[in-house]
């Protein structure tokens, strides 16, 4: 029987691997990341990594479940079922959220798990200009960032920023809302995008996506129109998962860090 056990950065290399198994992309730095905000398990067949999935707690209120993969010679002997019934033991909070594509989706509504919407991934290179309406967040503002990400996710994710300030190619605040960046190989990935209206949001996009190529995973049509309309355009939708019930003013929550993050 496959031996699972708790993944360390020793691990990605593996994980790595196992993701292009399966068809996904290398994304060497977003594992790296997951690895140190959360913790990865991983099921071993002998010594080959043969499945994979990371939690990541945000205080005792919310966990995020992602990276939730079992190698192509491995498929069709529950071991998807295993590791994500270990993370719903190892979250042990009221709340647990992910995203799931088709494939994943029928395992994770057998858990209890139930669809509240859906993201799309929209990918291009963004032809629009900047708007000119944030300015980079000084040390100073980091504190009001984190309290205003946990009024609108619910949950205290201090933590996690603690990591991504260093981690984000940029954090951009205004008076209303933030939005950060970070780099995934050759793509710049926007999020959170954190505003009180869709007008706003795209204000925000615009200020921290001139010249670059960029996935922005969105919830809200209007955004995605708006994207659409500047050459960046709707490549894949994912479910929003949840177990339990969401806290928070997710209604200025236009695009997650990333959709490991809940």
């Amino acid at each position: 029987m496959e031996k699972l056990r708790a993944l360390t950065l020793d691990d990605l290399p593996a994980c790595v691997g196992l993701a292009a198994d399966r068809g996904w992309p290398e994304e060497r730095e977003k594992w790296a990341f997951l690895l140190r905000v959360g913790t990865g398990f991983g099921l071993f067949d002998g010594d080959r990594l043969v499945g994979t999935t990371i939690v990541t707690r945000f205080g005792d209120e919310h966990a995020a479940v992602s990276m939730v993969l079992v190698a192509s010679s491995h498929g069709g002997r529950g071991l998807g079922r295993r590791l994500v019934e270990h993370a719903l033991a190892f979250a042990g909070t009221p709340v647990v959220s992910l995203h799931a594509t088709s494939y994943g989706k029928p395992l994770y509504e057998k858990l209890g798990f139930r669809s509240v919407g859906t993201v799309t991934a929209h990918v291009g290179a963004f032809g629009g200009t900047a708007a000119g309406t944030s300015w980079p967040a000084e040390p100073a503002d980091r504190a009001r960032v984190v309290a205003v990400d946990a009024e609108v996710f619910g949950a205290d994710r201090s933590a996690m920023w603690a990591a991504l300030f260093g981690f984000a190619s940029q954090v951009r605040v205004a008076e209303d809302g933030f939005v950060a960046t970070w780099r995934n190989g050759p793509v710049t990935m926007v999020g959170p995008v954190v505003a009180p209206s869709a007008g706003r949001a795209a204000e925000l996009v615009a200020d921290v996506a001139v010249g670059a190529v960029v996935r922005v995973d969105v919830r809200d049509a209007r955004l995605g129109a708006w994207l659409e309309a500047r050459g960046v355009v709707p490549r894949f939708t994912a479910d929003l998962m949840v177990l339990g019930a969401f806290g928070g003013d997710r209604a200025r929550l236009w695009a997650p860090v990333m959709q490991a993050l809940g």
